[in-house]
């Protein structure tokens, strides 16, 4: 059967968002989506170092109960008091250079899939896979062998942050093809240990209508994933709209992060399937809610990728407010206006949902919005 290709996947920012009931201020998740945990894990971040634990008996030692009989010293031979000598010198050398104002350099942080040689962009990747059946359709998005495999972390980004308001076509590509190397850093384990290839797309920057194997690209703020050449584009009319963002400087990389993630879909049959099964639905409405299922699962991607790249980005504990802030103005109901619209993205909750969902664990199982409750999806 023949699988009609999408359009395009994109997301959209805007910088204003109605009142809705859903997640608390603070921007964590809601109910779990495993109805069987009692709580959903909040947001972890990488934690600061500390040191290692005392060894046992390490410390005061008991003192004896007056009156109580002293036990004589043991004997120390000469060796041992040399050995006790040489320590406490190496002590008082130690405490000279705390004195003096020289500090210790903490070790190098190991990076995950560090020694992974990521290839440069290709054109011609291999082909999506597509269902051999509906049920193997229905199979590949609720039970992806995808979801039994974990996100490394932390993975080294030597990505500086840009203002994409401002920036012109030549540091935007630049920009995203280095970011697209790290996604793929973070990415190919997981892929590859699940049986799936990976690759590296191109990124194009247009500033006018463009024309891909997925049809026009509209000149309208907008970044997209094409199924068909399974590249990505990135209008520069998306820039000025995420102004609002630029003080994090990231909410780009948020955006292609999500574009990624359908990427990853692409290349486990996830977004093949989806199109099939979104085909059979029986009204637009359960149409768009599977639409919703695909694009909500690509933020929890995106959120993911976040994490594992937050060390090396040098994000912070405060910036998580900000990056789901990101997702939830990316809401069907803020990029339309209209607080109870049907749409195929996904209402401003679900997106901060499903972002923070990312943020919080590197268990991509937890991605799988097939099987989450549809209020969790609208």
């Amino acid at each position: 059967m023949a699988i009609e290709q999408p359009r395009w996947h994109g997301i959209v920012a805007r910088v204003t968002q109605p009142q809705w009931g859903g997640p608390p201020a603070q921007g964590n998740p809601p109910a779990p989506w495993n109805p069987t945990a009692a709580r959903h894990p909040q947001p972890q971040w990488p934690a600061q170092a500390s040191w290692p634990a005392p060894p046992p008996g390490f410390g005061p030692q008991a003192q004896p109960a007056p009156g109580a009989p002293v036990p004589p010293a043991p004997r120390r031979n000469a060796l041992r008091l040399v050995l006790l000598a040489l320590i406490g010198v190496s002590l008082l050398a130690l405490a000279g250079l705390v004195v003096a104002g020289l500090t210790v350099k903490p070790p190098p942080i190991a990076y995950a899939n560090d020694d992974y040689q990521v290839p440069g962009p290709e054109l011609s990747p291999p082909p999506i896979p597509v269902p051999a059946s509906f049920e193997q359709a229905q199979q590949w998005v609720t039970a992806n062998a995808l979801y039994a495999e974990t996100a490394p972390a932390p993975v080294r980004c030597d990505v500086p942050p840009i203002d994409v308001a401002t920036a012109d076509d030549a540091l935007l590509k630049s920009h995203f093809e280095a970011l697209m190397e790290c996604l793929v850093r973070v990415w190919q384990p997981p892929l590859t240990q699940a049986g799936f290839q990976i690759y590296r797309p191109t990124v194009t920057i247009y500033d006018q209508e463009i024309a891909t194997k997925c049809g026009a690209g509209k000149l309208p703020e907008n970044a997209f994933y094409c199924g068909a050449d399974q590249q990505v584009y990135w209008s520069r009319t998306l820039g000025p709209v995420l102004a609002p963002f630029a003080e994090s400087k990231r909410a780009g990389d948020e955006v292609m992060a999500h574009e990624f993630g359908h990427a990853i879909q692409g290349r486990t049959g996830i977004l093949t399937s989806k199109n099939w099964i979104a085909s059979e639905a029986p009204d637009k409405p359960a149409a768009f809610e599977v639409t919703r299922r695909n694009e909500t699962q690509a933020d929890c991607l995106a959120g993911m990728f976040i994490r594992s790249v937050s060390v090396s980005l040098a994000l912070q504990q405060s910036d998580v407010a900000q990056i789901q802030q990101n997702f939830a103005d990316s809401g069907d109901d803020v990029v339309s206006g209209k607080p109870d619209i049907v749409g195929n993205h996904g209402l401003s909750p679900s997106r901060r949902y499903w972002g923070s969902m990312g943020l919080s664990t590197d268990e991509i199982g937890r991605c799988n919005t097939y099987v989450a409750p549809p209020n969790q999806v609208r």
